[in-house]
């Protein structure tokens, strides 16, 4: 074996790859939901429970499944803090939809959660119990409701949330039940969500909303209740419908990447619309809540992508290391991830160095040049770290 040829490879068989990792100092507090201590919000949902709930809104998926879905979806989002009190009441829910039992039916409206706190245990279980069964005595509910309510002080807001997938089926009137509520001693804004109704009916049940101060909002199918649900308790200021999404920098050093997010689904439009964001100046945004997909070019030309979370009022945090390269003389390294995306396919330079995901990644001389020391390694990143790959000889 020819002398060279044996030291190359004696000096291979040697290298000690040394990793200096440095101490991760970064530190992290998760953003808090939205909402003053000062500022009191006493909201009641009052839900249908009529027996057409029991109708499909999509195939396979009734209305009354819908509208479990979100309020859970709800629930999940509402923070349990101070100022902010959350009750619920069903209507409807008694006897059935046969004739026979329409007084019956139309003299039932429950609170089976008082508001008092955000109590999610007794929330889910109402919600589990909650069931298509009768009429539709909107104007009952409404008139019940306001009994729920105490008088607000200064900075309290106190307010009814009505969802119902039909109109007054049992006599009375809604609109003059929203206004005595909105212009008496407890004060209560009034909110109308429409689910599965006409355009018709959704514009008669309009004058309920005028009435009570609030929004009237309809909702064809399980997305776009979500949406009403949440416009509405935004607005009131009890969640909030957006998040955060960081990159970690370090150094001052971030991938310069893109969010897509695909928000406002429906059933005619399942995909969305696609919003896109820049992290190019900045390596935090605030983005809607919802599924996204992130991206960045890295330095050999490919992608890196990833689908990230946005949480109601919570910051989405990708974890990042910067990984620096050993001197080299001229020889082309590829550096690749775990799934064997190319990071980076150059010369190493002293000095050189990359953001990368935390995770391992591999060194391999692609092109000789002179007499290189590596031929190839494996390298671990930690998250908020500089790792740096040193490389000796026994002679070194």
């Amino acid at each position: 074996m020819p002398h060279k040829t044996a030291l190359r490879l004696f000096r291979t068989m040697m290298a000690l790859l040394m990793i200096l990792i440095t101490h991760p100092t970064m530190g992290y507090a998760q953003d808090q939901a939205a909402g003053s201590s000062s500022r009191v919000v006493n909201v009641e949902l009052v839900f249908d429970s009529s027996g057409s709930m029991a109708a499909e809104v999509s195939p396979g998926v009734t209305r009354i499944d819908a509208a479990k879905s979100v309020l859970n979806d709800v629930v999940d989002a509402i923070p349990e803090q101070e100022g902010i009190n959350v009750g619920f009441r069903v209507y409807g829910h008694k006897g059935s939809n046969q004739e026979a039992d329409r007084e019956e039916s139309c003299k039932s409206t429950e609170l089976v959660v008082p508001i008092e706190g955000t109590n999610k245990e007794s929330l889910r279980a109402a919600i589990e119990s909650y069931q298509p069964v009768g009429w539709t005595p909107l104007t009952l509910s409404l008139n019940e409701a306001g009994k729920d309510f105490q008088e607000p002080a200064e900075n309290e807001v106190n307010a009814i949330v009505l969802v119902t997938d039909g109109l007054e089926t049992c006599g009375g009137n809604a609109c003059d039940a929203a206004l005595a509520l909105a212009e008496g001693k407890v004060n209560v804004t009034t909110y109308v969500v429409g689910f599965g109704l006409s355009q018709e009916e959704q514009s008669t049940l309009q004058c309920i909303a005028d009435a009570g101060g609030g929004l009237n909002l309809n909702a064809a199918n399980a997305d776009e209740l979500n949406d009403a649900l949440f416009t509405v308790l935004e607005e009131l200021q009890v969640v909030v419908v957006t998040g955060f999404l960081e990159i970690e920098e370090i150094g001052g050093l971030w991938p310069l990447a893109t969010l897509d997010c695909k928000q406002g689904a429906t059933d005619s439009n399942p995909d969305g619309e696609l919003v896109s964001y820049s992290l190019k100046e900045t390596n935090r945004i605030e983005v809607n809540v919802g599924t996204c997909e992130l991206y960045w070019t890295n330095p050999s030309g490919t992608e890196t992508r990833l689908t990230v979370h946005i949480q109601s009022g919570e910051t989405t945090w990708v974890r990042g290391s910067i990984l620096k390269f050993p001197q080299g003389a001229g020889e082309i390294y590829a550096v690749t991830d775990i799934s064997g995306t190319v990071i980076w396919q150059d010369q190493f330079e002293h000095g050189d160095y990359v953001w990368v995901l935390p995770g391992i990644y591999r060194m391999e001389l692609l092109e000789r040049v002179g007499d290189p020391i590596l031929i190839s390694a494996e390298v671990q990143t930690l998250p908020g770290t500089v790792t740096e790959v040193e490389i000796s000889t026994s002679g070194s």
